[in-house]
């Protein structure tokens, strides 16, 4: 491929600001003490003392705070540092000394203390001695809102840090506030009453404060020597005692009487407005004004509204009658929540949001309802994700709707995606139940009748393979965001690729006979792919790489949906890695955009997926939407010899292209494998047919598609019965064999041994550490037992591997053996016995089927490049 592989400088560590910087030396009470004192772990007294773990502060970076609670100085050198992974560790450089009382900074990427991992939204961090020894550890959760755990006091217990104090004393108390006075609840009938309430910390002199309604005439004075203390609720009903304008004693009810359309507001002693309150009409709960005020909800903050009578208590304010009546979590274009007004009155939505069960995690996530916005009585509106939030709805979450203000009007819980949408009828009232039919924007009942209608979803065959599933690494292999997977035959073995979306991270895994993985020599850390607008600028945040595949010339390539220093913005580019460039970073030779050329949605629902597929697998079986005929490769000049396949998160469907050398872009196919959504492909080469996986959203759901020259056929099948309901974002097969590979044999070979062998398949789920990756079976012929042939079982076809090769070449360009030859994986070991007669049978395919093989490669040309 005509592309040059530049060599990426070297990770250059990311510069501490300076506000830490300085905090970390001048305000470390690091002593380079004469000799400290020699002490075991135990008597050291020095402790993990402050945590931060996400930029909630603007220039914040992650770190690490010691401290040392001992009377006397720690040698803290070669003591380390290290996350829940303790796969990677910061060192303390010899000669490091902390003094008593003294405080130590490391951070992320810091010189000379630092280290090298990044801290998770709910982590773990351990300090270890020299020795070995954990001196101190403490598991966080994501809920502090500067992303600050600090111990308060030093060394103390762990609380929400109230400001960034690296380097210096710990604060894990909000700054005192003045003392001030808030107008907090008027009862206009039929009595008379207001609520202050002082939310500050401390006391305020009343004396002189005033009272007016609506009219400049009617003056109320608090009289000398009234106050109001810090947190207290003053109620000033109509006998309150104060004085008029001259000082004279007055009640309340001689100079303020509250009417039906009125106002109050108050005054500070110096006549500045302090706060008010007007109305026009008496409140009333279901007619009743005796049991109905005007109150702020919430307390001192919110706006007022009607509220139940609470003198001299928290409000108990009145919401408005507006109901969840209709969620979709899973198979929409895009998530949404939709709600209905079942009062009699119209409600105002200006500001209203939507949140789900990370609300702090997701604070920044939502984009409020637009100003004006009112929803008649018996009305629907929808909070959608293309536009009202950016998160995902989970197959066990919570949809809740604040006000303006912030409280929450209405909520829904869930523990499982229904299989279309959960709905009520009758609307805003009704239990919840699974719709036949989605109904966004309009009543759920149709004609009127008593549950949602519509036809229901396919049903889904039960796992063609094994319904056994296990775990492949029972200790942490993988970093916390894994995604796609991929297989690759080559002459020496199967090779299995993983992705990590979170940095980039992608490697490659040798594959035993029994789906076991291992990193190939030299892989543990992996490496990490880089934009090439981000060469000079190893630091930079680097690609969501949601998908990986392999062609079959062996070029890696993986799909991004985003950049991950700009994580609100969608972006779906596919790019072409060199494997073999030196690491840890690699920088793209080749980056296609296919943003413009796909449907446009939300920043974190685009493309999850990419999957080589070669044209001799494709040729005449795939319709081309361009021309409304089977697809025919030369139609594509430049694009080599394969086309990719990418699934769009966001409405489940998967798109074929044609990625020139030159750059271009076409896109072949639009193909809806009827799944809510697709987070990953794979082409089996076994079998010819094409996967697309769903994650938890669709309860691990997948479709296999056989092209058959017209409309692709479909088959539904659940995840294997063993396997939990997780958010798989990653799925390969193993791939037909080589020819000359050690452990080749021919499907009928296998067959004729044991028609229930079976083969290794494998799955990479998001978020578990460990357990990411996890093996199963499928059956190692073609006639698969457990569930139907697809149309294209047994056929002649097929790559060498799942991105690996053709049917004519393998993922390493060498001819296969046979169209169904197959790793030796997953079969009986009592059918060793039997490899005589297995070898001998796969050279008489050989022999006969190289004679008739072809290649689809001009001598020289341009290969494919890809995400």
């Amino acid at each position: 491929m005509p592309v040059q592989h530049p060599n990426p400088p070297a990770i250059r560590r990311r510069r501490v600001p300076a506000m830490l910087a300085a905090l970390a030396v001048a305000a470390s009470g690091l002593a380079v003490a004469a000799s400290p004192s020699p002490a075991t772990a135990a008597e050291a007294g020095v402790v993990v003392n402050e945590i931060v773990y996400d930029d909630v502060v603007a220039g914040a970076v992650d770190a690490i705070e010691l401290f040392n609670a001992g009377a006397s100085g720690v040698d803290v050198s070669g003591w380390k540092v290290f996350d829940d992974k303790r796969e990677e560790s910061g060192v303390i450089p010899d000669g490091t000394s902390l003094a008593a009382g003294g405080f130590l900074v490391l951070e992320k990427d810091g010189a000379p203390l630092g280290f090298p991992f990044g801290l998770g939204k709910g982590d773990t961090v351990t300090l270890v001695d020299a020795a070995g020894t954990d001196v101190d550890s403490y598991a966080y959760a994501a809920t502090a809102p500067l992303a600050d755990w600090s111990r308060c006091a030093d060394g103390g217990d762990w609380a929400h840090g109230t400001a960034l104090t690296l380097g210096a004393p710990n604060t894990c108390e909000a700054p005192a506030a003045d003392g001030r006075v808030v107008l907090n609840e008027v009862d206009s009938g039929p009595a008379d009453w207001i609520e202050l309430v002082n939310p500050g910390d401390a006391a305020v002199d009343l004396a002189g404060v005033e009272i007016r309604d609506n009219s400049d005439d009617h003056r109320w004075f608090f009289a000398a020597g009234a106050s109001l203390a810090a947190g207290e609720r003053l109620v000033v009903d109509a006998e309150t005692e104060g004085v008029d304008v001259s000082g004279a004693p007055q009640q309340f009810q001689a100079a303020i009487g509250i009417g039906g359309s009125d106002s109050i507001r108050v005054f500070g002693a110096d006549g500045a407005l302090l706060d008010e309150t007007s109305w026009t009409g008496h409140p009333a709960i279901d007619g009743d004004e005796a049991a109905a005020s005007y109150a702020r909800c919430p307390d001192t903050t919110g706006a007022f509204g009607l509220a139940r009578v609470t003198p001299g208590a928290a409000n108990d304010c009145v919401l408005p009658a507006v109901a969840i009546n209709e969620v979709e979590s899973n198979g929409d274009a895009t998530d949404w929540v939709e709600v209905v007004n079942t009062g009699a009155a119209p409600v105002d939505l200006s500001g209203w949001t939507l949140m789900d069960s990370d609300p702090a995690g997701h604070a920044a996530d939502v984009t409020p309802v637009a100003a004006g916005t009112t929803l008649a009585p018996g009305a629907f509106f929808v909070f959608d994700g293309a536009s009202h939030f950016a998160f995902g709805l989970g197959g066990a979450d919570v949809a809740t709707v604040r006000n303006a203000s912030g409280l929450t009007v209405a909520e829904y819980a869930w523990t499982e995606h229904a299989a279309v949408t959960w709905a009520r009828c009758p609307d805003g009232t009704g239990d919840f139940a699974d719709a036949k039919t989605a109904t966004k924007g309009a009543t759920n009942c149709g004609d009127g009748g008593g549950e949602p209608g519509g036809p229901g979803e396919p049903v889904a065959a039960d796992w063609p393979g094994s319904p056994e599933v296990r775990v492949l690494d029972e200790t942490a292999m993988f970093l916390e965001d894994s995604s796609g997977l991929d297989t690759q035959a080559t002459a020496d073995g199967i090779v299995l690729w993983a992705v990590d979306n979170g940095t980039g991270t992608f490697w490659k895994l040798d594959v035993a006979a029994d789906g076991t993985a291992s990193f190939a020599e030299g892989w543990a850390e992996g490496k990490r792919a880089r934009f090439q607008r981000d060469a000079a600028n190893p630091a930079a945040a680097g690609p969501d790489a949601e998908g990986i595949t392999v062609d079959g010339d062996g070029r890696v390539y993986l799909a991004s949906e985003r950049d991950n220093s700009k994580k609100g913005v969608n972006q779906n580019v596919v790019l072409a890695v060199d494997p073999d460039a030196p690491g840890p970073d690699v920088v793209a030779s080749q980056e296609w955009d296919l943003t413009a050329s796909l449907p446009q949605v939300a920043a974190n629902t685009g493309i999850e997926a990419v999957e080589w597929v070669s044209d001799a697998s494709l040729a005449g079986l795939l319709v081309d939407r361009n021309t409304g005929a089977p697809y025919e490769p030369a139609d594509y000049p430049g694009h080599g010899d394969g086309l990719f396949f990418v699934a769009v998160e966001d409405n489940g469907f998967v798109y074929a292209y044609a990625l020139g050398a030159d750059g271009a872009i076409t896109q072949v196919a639009e193909i809806d494998p009827g799944l809510g959504g697709v987070m990953a492909l794979d082409y089996d080469t076994v079998i010819g047919e094409l996967w697309a996986v769903c994650d938890d959203g669709c309860e691990g759901r997948s479709a296999r598609i056989a092209f058959t020259g017209g409309e692709p056929e479909i088959s539904l099948f659940a995840r294997p019965a063993s396997m939990p309901n997780l958010n798989n974002e990653g799925f390969a097969t193993m791939p037909a064999a080589p020819e000359d590979g050690a452990t080749a044999r021919t499907a009928s070979a296998v067959v004729a041994a044991d028609a229930a062998a079976e083969r290794p398949v494998w799955w990479f789920a998001d978020g578990e550490q460990p357990g990411a990756l996890r093996a199963g079976t499928l059956p190692a012929a073609a006639g698969e037992p457990g569930g139907e042939p697809g149309p294209g079982d047994g056929g002649d076809g097929g790559d060498g591997g799942t991105g690996g090769g053709d049917g004519t070449t393998d993922g390493t360009g060498s001819q296969p053996a046979a169209s169904d030859g197959l790793a030796e994986t997953g079969v009986d070991a009592g059918l060793l016995a039997l490899a005589p007669l297995a070898v001998l049978i796969a050279g008489v395919g050989i022999t006969l089927l190289i004679a008739a093989r072809r290649r689809h490669r001009a001598g020289t040309h341009a290969s494919p490049a890809a995400e």
